[in-house]
């Protein structure tokens, strides 16, 4: 059973979004502060029972507190992620109304996923869901928010009406305020220092950009097989095999980083290597 300490910093933590791992060493960081401050307190002839009381009290209200680390680790994300979110919502609204408007018909699946994602954005902005590993979370949803807008702007792209220009400045302002969300989420380690917080954020860096990349040529060739074809095939999963080998050498070398960096860096390159060599064999194959 929990402690009264242990439940105080776990309400703490869990406001921040870091990862799993970074949490823990925050947990035990906190704990041990209010373990240090009870005991002062019964030294000074307190009871364990009022020192324990009075340590809380003087530490702070938890939600506060939880809420100042959050600030501190990711300054001004909040107010970033709540306008990306609201932005994202009226700019789903304006494409859908002008494409009913226009053509009578619409694209409902778009919009219902699209506000999803937003709503999603919003409510993890708003500290309304808890995730055991929230980093990962919001960076999975700023991806998936990226890629349901790039579709959005070609479903504007592809009707003619005079407010495009204005959408079209929209919609980048979007995608680079969500590529910037995923870098800054993914760049504040604070489980790292010295030199190990410049390999875990060049980590990072070459692992998100390399995502970029073949999202995007994955969705290129979606996209060109979907217009050949009139439905879905099943072999088309085979362009999701650079992804699922990029996810997974991605979560390899974070985990092997702190204990065996030669062993990151090796699987780094191998990663690099693979995604690409399957690739070129993807676009020699289309061709």
């Amino acid at each position: 059973m929990k402690t009264t300490f242990e439940r105080y910093v776990k309400k703490i933590v869990n406001q921040t979004d870091c990862t799993k791992e970074e949490k823990e060493d925050m947990f035990e960081e906190l704990l041990l502060h209010l373990e240090l401050s009870r005991d002062d307190l019964i030294k000074q002839g307190k009871t364990p029972k009022e020192a324990e009381k009075m340590a809380l009290i003087l530490f702070g209200d938890e939600w506060e507190i939880g809420s100042q680390i959050q600030q501190a680790l990711f300054p001004y994300r909040k107010e970033l992620m709540l306008t990306l979110s609201i932005v994202s919502i009226l700019f789903t609204f304006s494409v859908y109304a002008l494409q009913l408007f226009q053509e009578g018909n619409a694209y409902i699946g778009w919009l219902l996923f699209s506000i999803l994602t937003s709503a999603t954005l919003l409510s993890l902005t708003l500290n309304l869901l808890v995730s055991i590993n929230r980093k990962i979370m919001v960076n999975t949803v700023l991806v998936t928010h990226a890629l349901v807008y790039i579709y959005g702007w070609g479903i504007a792209s592809a009707h003619d009406f005079t407010l495009f220009p204005l959408f079209s400045l929209i919609m980048a302002a979007i995608l680079l305020l969500s590529l910037y969300l995923i870098y800054k989420t993914a760049l504040v380690l604070p489980g790292y220092s010295g030199k190990n917080l410049k390999k875990a954020k060049l980590l990072h860096i070459s692992n998100i950009t390399l995502g970029i990349l073949i999202l995007s040529v994955t969705l290129f060739f979606l996209y060109a097989f979907l217009i050949f074809s009139s439905e879905v095939q099943p072999f088309m999963l085979l362009f999701f095999i650079p992804t699922v080998l990029w996810i997974s050498l991605y979560i390899l070398q974070i985990k092997l980083l702190k204990k065996h960096p030669t062993a990151s860096n090796i699987c780094a390159v191998l990663q690099v290597l693979l995604v690409l060599a399957i690739i070129f064999t993807m676009m020699i194959l289309y061709r």
